[in-house]
């Protein structure tokens, strides 16, 4: 799926005009929520998606009257009216949807530019928007983590006293706070990381690979890869700043590399740390020392993965697990209530 960052870079770097759609409100249920967004170019090019396919056709016709005269519309989709065959039954989703279109212009483009180097900085951006009583924007602005502001400065009269903690409307005003990518570190830049790359940076991480081998830890190997650390793990450590919201991955394969990395990482408190191998290759690992909550060794929900991108659907389906959270090695709560046994640590999911 399309995320934020990526409609952002699309709407900062496009030579084209374009047209930004975002989810402001949603009442009921739907398929995606308030913040999300999407961009409609003027030759009917989309980056992301607003909806399993229901409404974006509609939205196009719809942007049109934005390129034409520039001026911004809020659209009504209410799929709880059953007699309406279009948006009632037809979808199913039984939510109100209200989705603001906007024109992508010099001045946004440079707000912009400014919220993804905030992001990228590793700080939350709040973005606020003031709605007249006919649903048109009267002004629309951000404010960063540490209280800069982005955009037009009348904002600030809108702020509620605390960080608004949910999106969406709050009397005719829409707040929505734009999170950083959560960090995937990963040791190791073996073939079987390929998979773990690519669906990682899918689902909204920035991955960095670490690895002594400059041959395999480039962007030829891993072109979704943000960042490449060449250097034995000594030499890694020192160049990485660890945070209580990262994630680590360990696939070097090699065992007198990962107890080097396994030492360092312990004395740190860490939102995840994963490890490949066999339950063997793990006491061999720890020896004595036992395994904090957030270590999952070896990686990953017991789905009988086999090969390198069930594997990497197994450790990322955990780490999703981490992130809504659930905490390591409880297992995840299905829909029948049963719950994912401890024992699930017996799996290997690597080798030795």
């Amino acid at each position: 799926m399309i995320d934020i960052f990526q409609v952002m870079e699309q709407a900062i770097r496009s030579t084209q005009p374009s047209v930004m759609a975002t989810i402001i409100h949603v009442e009921g249920s739907a398929y995606l929520k308030e913040g999300t967004s999407m961009l409609f170019f003027e030759d009917g090019k989309k980056c992301g998606s607003m909806s399993p396919g229901c409404i974006e056709e509609d939205l196009s016709y719809r942007v049109k009257e934005v390129f034409k005269d520039g001026k911004s519309q809020t659209i009504v989709y209410d799929s709880t009216v059953e007699d309406d065959l279009m948006w009632g039954q037809e979808i199913g989703c039984g939510g109100v949807i209200y989705i603001l279109l906007v024109m992508v212009d010099d001045s946004l483009k440079e707000n912009l530019k400014r919220v993804r180097d905030q992001l990228k900085s590793g700080k939350k951006v709040l973005h606020v928007i003031k709605f007249s009583s006919n649903f048109t924007v009267e002004f629309s602005g951000y404010r960063t983590e540490i209280g800069e502001l982005i955009g037009d400065k009348r904002i600030e009269s809108l702020e509620n006293s605390n960080w608004p903690t949910k999106s969406g409307l709050i009397n005719l005003v829409y707040y929505h706070t734009y999170i950083p990518r959560k960090r995937l570190i990963i040791f190791g830049a073996g073939p079987d990381i390929e998979p773990l790359v690519e669906l990682a940076v899918k689902i909204g991480f920035s991955v960095i690979v670490c690895d002594w081998r400059e041959s395999l830890c480039n962007r030829n190997h891993f072109p979704q890869a943000h960042d490449f650390i060449i250097g034995f793990p000594n030499e890694v450590l020192q160049k990485l700043t660890f945070t209580h919201e990262d994630f680590v991955v360990l696939m070097t394969h090699n065992l007198k590399r990962d107890k080097e990395i396994v030492s360092y990482l312990l004395k740190k408190q860490l939102r995840y740390v994963g490890i490949l191998g066999s339950k063997n290759r793990i006491n061999l690992l720890f020896g004595q020392t036992s395994k904090p909550p957030w270590v999952s060794a070896p990686v990953g929900l017991p789905i009988g993965g086999q090969g390198a991108t069930e594997i990497a659907i197994s450790i990322l389906a955990e780490m999703i697990l981490v992130m809504r959270g659930e905490k390591v090695g409880e297992g995840a709560i299905y829909e029948s209530g049963g719950h994912i046994p401890s024992s699930r640590k017996e799996q290997s999911n690597g080798k030795e």
